[in-house]
């Protein structure tokens, strides 16, 4: 595997800073999904030329968190770029890199982190500070704020994005603008210490590194009311009552024939594509639960995630991704910036209709899948309403992936939804709508098979089993010793110096360890002035004991 385009040209950067060249920020703007989880990866060999201590990448939300270290540990990744570099999932903790090259964390966290433990850090190391998504940052906004002390302590600014504007059209923070026509645009070409990357979906396209898209667009007659006045009329057809024509067919019995007809296509092409997975992207949560009902009532295994329940979404995406679950409905959680290769289906149930929104969306399933067989064999389909704010885009993409086609042949961005599940719903009563028809066009076809994933263990992945091993190891102790938990848990913290969240990888082996000497779940202690094992089957009373403060005990000669 050769590099893409962006990050080859951001290694000759990286490369040309290491001979010399003063360099301080570098932007690459890359289109969705073509790949820019490599260029942390890329940037972190400043840290083995003694150029930089360490890297902290911030990702919009927790899911791209545990994906961005997972790519770390990424044997692909590894082979290919030659490195042992090693960034650990941190929220607000002391000591960030636990003894590792880096922390991946979120713009919320950092937003919340008011011991300021980031900074701390930033104080003492020389950082390499990589912004993804960087358009989410608002200039002079509140995570401008929040960021804006790392970012003066940084040694090297990366900004990372798929879109150079905001939905709400105000300034990126850090982003060069200059004055044209009389606005404001941003600054698209090298200058001074600052280094600009693009990488556009043609090139994409032309390079192999993103998959021609196959739109099956659905039309029909929808019927509302606005204010008292009755509307109806085919949604292809609606123009300037667009949003509201959308949202009747969104809430009547038109959507639930979109699902069908893409769940029905996705289990067909699945019966000779065992990978194939699909995704399904609604409006809001009350239409999350609602689709993932539907689709429980016909027999399928699927999930749902959201940011409603954020520890269960990531399970959720977690089983997505590596595991058998095939379907998941999300809202915003699972499009900018997830990475699912075996997608193939995305069915669009969501009223938001800026053209990178829907650019970003579809982008989750255009990864090429080295695993689903040649890049001419694979293709992504989308199924969503055929309106007129979607067919603008759709006839964006199809241009280019006509353009690139012909030259083959030898022939001649964007607004944000307000946050997941934000959408502000119009004032409109759905009467009903009727599904009347669908209209296909396509590049290629896909065929596959599947394989097994090697997945490799991140450092929170090890962190979380040692933990668990450790606390699992505590209560079997307490239970058959008739101890209080508290109790144990305050000796070993007292021996070893700080508490288990705190510890590195390193320190959590030790403490394994130890415990495993000191509180033996079958025979003696070898450390002698801890609560000791109280015999096999002999009961004590559960009356409170008064226990020695450790030091009296001597233990280990006082406090690690």
């Amino acid at each position: 595997m050769k590099l893409r385009k962006h990050q080859s040209d951001f290694k000759y950067i990286i490369d040309n800073i290491i001979a010399g060249e003063r360099v301080h920020k570098i932007i690459v703007n890359a289109t969705p999904a073509a790949g820019k989880s490599m260029i942390p990866i890329l940037a972190g060999k400043l840290i083995t030329e003694g150029l930089a201590d360490a890297l902290a990448w911030i990702v919009p939300r927790k899911s791209l968190q545990s994906q961005g270290e997972r790519g770390f540990v990424d044997t692909g990744f590894r082979d290919m770029l030659n490195h042992n570099l090693t960034i650990r999932q941190s929220t607000n903790d002391i000591d960030p890199c636990r003894g590792l090259n880096g922390w991946i964390s979120t713009y919320q966290a950092l937003s919340l982190d008011e011991k300021q433990l980031a900074l701390a850090d930033f104080s003492t190391k020389r950082y390499i500070l990589i912004l993804d998504e960087n358009h989410h940052i608002e200039d002079k906004g509140e995570w401008y704020r929040s960021l804006h002390p790392l970012v003066d302590k940084a040694k090297y600014l990366v900004m990372m994005t798929g879109t150079m504007n905001r939905g709400d059209e105000k300034p990126i923070a850090w982003l060069p603008y200059h004055n044209v026509g009389g606005g404001m645009v941003p600054v698209t070409e090298s200058h001074e210490d600052v280094r600009y990357i693009h990488y556009d979906r043609l090139t994409a396209l032309k390079e192999k590194s993103i998959l021609p898209i196959q739109f099956t667009l659905s039309d029909g007659r929808v019927e509302w009311k606005k204010n008292g006045q009755h509307k109806e009329g085919m949604l292809s057809n609606r123009a300037f009552d667009a949003g509201q024509a959308i949202f009747t067919a969104l809430n009547t019995e038109f959507a639930e024939k979109l699902l069908d007809n893409g769940v029905a296509h996705w289990q067909e092409y699945k019966v000779q594509h065992p990978r194939s997975k699909l995704l399904i992207v609604t409006s809001d949560f009350k239409h999350a639960k609602k689709v993932t009902d539907r689709l429980k009532g016909q027999g399928l295994y699927v999930k749902i995630a959201t940011s409603h329940d954020s520890p269960k979404a990531l399970r959720n995406i977690y089983e997505y991704k590596f595991g058998n679950l095939d379907i998941l409905v999300s809202i915003a959680m699972a499009y900018e910036g997830f990475s699912c290769k075996p997608i193939t289906h995305i069915v669009c149930l969501t009223r938001i209709r800026s053209a990178p929104w829907i650019t970003q969306m579809v982008g989750r399933a255009v990864r090429v899948d080295p695993q689903a067989g040649p890049y001419e064999t694979q293709q992504a389909y989308i199924f969503a309403p055929d309106d007129f704010l979607f067919r603008q885009v759709v006839e964006k993409i199809k241009s280019e992936q006509l353009s690139v086609v012909l030259e083959t042949q030898g022939e001649a961005e964007p607004r944000e939804p307000r946050g997941e599940g934000s959408e502000k719903v119009p004032d409109v009563i759905p009467l009903g709508s009727i599904l009347t028809g669908e209209r296909s066009f396509s590049i290629g076809g896909v065929i596959g098979g599947v394989r097994p994933v090697d997945i490799p263990q991140t450092p929170t992945d090890i962190e979380t089993a040692l933990r668990k091993q450790i606390e699992e190891h505590v209560k079997e102790y307490s239970f058959k010793n008739y101890y209080k938990i508290e109790r144990i848990n305050a000796e070993i913290k007292y021996a070893l110096g700080k508490p288990r969240a705190e510890m590195s990888l390193s320190e959590l082996r030790s403490t394994l360890i130890f415990i495993r000497d000191a509180y033996p779940l079958n025979g003696k202690s070898i450390i002698p002035q801890v609560s000791q094992p109280r015999g096999k089957g002999l009961r004590r009373s559960a009356r409170a004991e008064e226990v020695e403060p450790p030091d009296q005990l001597g233990l280990f000669g006082g406090r690690l």
